[in-house]
């Protein structure tokens, strides 16, 4: 993105995750690009999600209005859809498009916060996040674990205490170099 916008759009385009809080300007409208779809921001506060190795993009909107639109076909046959406070919207890597209103906000919003939080969440989708938040690598020997976790960590404890706390739960796992080790 520009250090100033200059122009009738205010454009941006992501890879990874990013919050955003924008001020409304109807003269200079607020768009977010992302592989495939298109956040239109009416002045707001919301979070993008759109990570390569996640299954979706996904945007959740806290506070104002945002509109998506999919600039490739959804599956669904939704084009845009304007989403209200407390949704999220998610567009899936096969052309799925789907809304939904029972967001856990704090959840979308911990890793802004410095936290790692999981609401019954699975190992593989815990280890994703640690796995770009610390550089390593996960490597599964025999299988996924099929454990799911509740938890809320603070992402400013060293890789060895998480692991040691992910070992506590029943989660066999060791650090190899940069490279964890589940099995």
């Amino acid at each position: 993105f520009p250090a100033s916008f200059s122009g009738k759009e205010r454009k941006v385009e992501l890879t990874g995750e990013g919050y955003f809080e924008v001020a409304k300007n109807v003269a200079m409208p607020f768009h977010v690009s992302v592989n495939g779809m298109q956040v239109e921001v009416l002045g707001t506060h919301f979070n993008v999600n759109a990570y390569s190795d996640e299954g979706a993009i996904k945007t959740t909107l806290l506070e104002g209005s945002v509109k998506i639109k999919n600039e490739i076909p959804a599956n669904s046959g939704i084009r845009s859809v304007l989403l209200k406070p407390g949704e999220q919207a998610s567009f899936t890597k096969d052309h799925n498009f789907k809304i939904d209103s029972h967001v856990n906000l704090e959840e979308v919003m911990a890793w802004k916060d410095g936290n790692f939080e999981f609401n019954n969440t699975p190992v593989t989708d815990i280890m994703r996040q640690i796995s770009r938040w610390y550089d390593v690598e996960v490597d599964y020997k025999g299988g996924q674990p099929a454990h799911k976790l509740t938890g809320k960590i603070s992402r400013n404890v060293n890789l060895s205490q998480l692991i040691g706390m992910l070992q506590y739960t029943g989660v066999n796992m060791k650090i190899e170099n940069k490279k964890i080790i589940i099995w």
